[in-house]
């Protein structure tokens, strides 16, 4: 792979000079594209195809991009609204016509509850939300046809109170919902003396259905549910290309494990804390991405692995930005120079923000200066979003400064080996991102419940 320094860096001081040059001879021309944020600042030149204003209140959940539904037509924006989980669509021209896809409260909620997770169907045309009703003894999962009237309908339940609820679509009709149930407290036990004749009595309450583990869910036709038994506890699950493989990803209660559906086995990870997948290879069904803590336990590092092997490679240190590109190549975020040892003990040493692209076919690693620093403790806190039908990525990283550090979103193109600064500010609010289904556009939410919080659809220069 051949890529040039020169043109990714001149890209970067063009998009630069582009937003902050200033003559003293000549009037400064009026750039053609302006859109500003509370956050955010756009880079002058960069076109904008829209800016809507989310309502008052409302604010971003980090790591809920926004999600691209009906092609590309309507926007899916998830956030937080008085205390409640909403989530918005926005579509017509500029995607400027909102209304609301689920709710846990008013009119526009199929019932009162919490919103525990939401996916989009493969197409974008059904959502589903897994809802937790108010009083906290029932699951349903609800799905909604998005070029219909109507607020969804529930399509399954299952009764109990559940630790992990975890909701993925693996394919146009079938969604997979992990559940770890919490355990039942023990039953009381009475003196005989005191227990009545009633006890004897049949009950009369409605029957439950429990679940616990793996469920697959079959939308279509009359729905059904096909529980697969395993001997693991479940946590947020990251599904593979096809929906052969899972990862658990582990919290608190539950170790990280691998499940293959196939076998309908599953097996402990070889780390015990919690990771979190970043992606997955479309062209190696078994190999994923993820972030986990290094050896010592004092910083995390980004690393590939194989189930069918399981071998490992480590990628990328104090990072948490890296994605598996189009080929099967592996785009990361990080710093050469970077090590284990100098993230724990130098957390605060500035050094050079650079792109790595590496060839496991060709053992080759190509890397790309950003044109500035940053520093490890500020590497971990990094994100990435890539397109794999534009074979662009999206970055979101920080800087130091002060009061407080400085956010940048930066594309970088792997066909024309070029990147641009596409908006900067402070480090304040939450920002996330997503690509168009062609990766032909990047919607940034950016914002806060104090700021306010704006939908920005740019159109990176290539």
């Amino acid at each position: 792979m051949s890529r040039s320094f020169l043109t990714l860096v001149l890209a970067l001081v063009a998009a630069g000079l582009c937003a902050c040059s200033t003559t003293a001879d000549a009037p400064k021309p009026k750039p053609p594209f302006v859109a500003r944020s509370q956050t955010l600042e756009i880079t002058n030149g960069i076109k904008v195809l829209t800016t809507v204003g989310m309502p008052n209140g409302f604010a971003p959940i980090a790591g809920h991009p926004p999600i691209w539904l009906q092609n590309g037509a309507e926007i899916g924006v998830i956030g937080t609204e008085n205390g409640h989980t909403i989530v918005y669509g926005l579509g017509g021209a500029g995607w400027r016509t909102g209304r609301i896809l689920a709710a846990e409260t008013g009119p526009r909620a199929v019932e009162a509850g919490t919103i525990v997770d939401v996916a989009a169907s493969p197409d974008g045309m059904t959502l589903a939300t897994a809802m937790v009703t108010a009083d906290g003894k029932r699951l349903d999962v609800i799905t909604r046809d998005l070029i219909a009237t109507g607020a969804g309908n529930v399509i399954v339940s299952f009764d109990g109170h559940y630790d992990s609820v975890s909701m993925n679509w693996l394919n146009g009709s079938t969604i997979a919902v992990g559940l770890r149930r919490h355990p039942d407290p023990p039953p009381e036990i009475h003196p005989k003396s005191e227990q009545s004749d009633e006890s004897n009595e049949l009950d009369t309450e409605p029957p439950t259905n429990p679940a616990d583990g793996l469920q697959l869910i079959v939308i279509a036709g009359s729905s059904s549910v096909a529980p697969l038994k395993l001997p693991c506890a479940m946590s947020q699950l990251s599904w593979s290309e096809h929906g052969v493989y899972a990862v658990g990803q582990g919290d608190h209660d539950a170790p990280p494990i691998i499940i293959d559906r196939r076998k309908s086995t599953c097996t402990r990870f070889h780390v015990h804390e919690p990771i979190h997948v970043l992606d997955w290879d479309n062209d190696d069904e078994g190999s994923f991405l993820y972030v986990g803590p290094d050896p010592s336990r004092h910083t995390i590092g980004v690393y590939k692995y194989d189930i069918a092997t399981g071998a490992e490679k480590l990628v990328a240190v104090s990072t948490a930005a890296a994605s598996f590109t189009d080929g099967g190549d592996i785009i990361a975020l990080g710093s050469q120079k970077l090590t284990f040892r100098g993230a724990t003990e130098h957390p605060e040493e500035p050094m050079l923000a650079q792109v790595a692209i590496s060839e496991p076919d060709q053992g080759s690693v190509d890397l790309k200066s950003l044109g500035f620093n940053t520093t490890p403790n500020m590497f971990a806190e990094s994100t990435m979003a890539y397109s794999k039908g534009s074979d662009d990525t999206v970055m979101q990283i920080y800087a130091p400064s002060a009061p407080v550090p400085w956010r940048k979103i930066v594309t970088y193109s792997l066909r024309t080996d070029t990147a641009f600064l596409l908006a900067a500010g402070p480090a304040k609010g939450t920002v996330t991102m997503s690509w168009s289904p062609k990766g032909r556009w990047v919607a940034i939410l950016d914002g806060d419940t104090s700021t306010g919080t704006v939908l920005s659809v740019l159109v990176p220069p290539r």
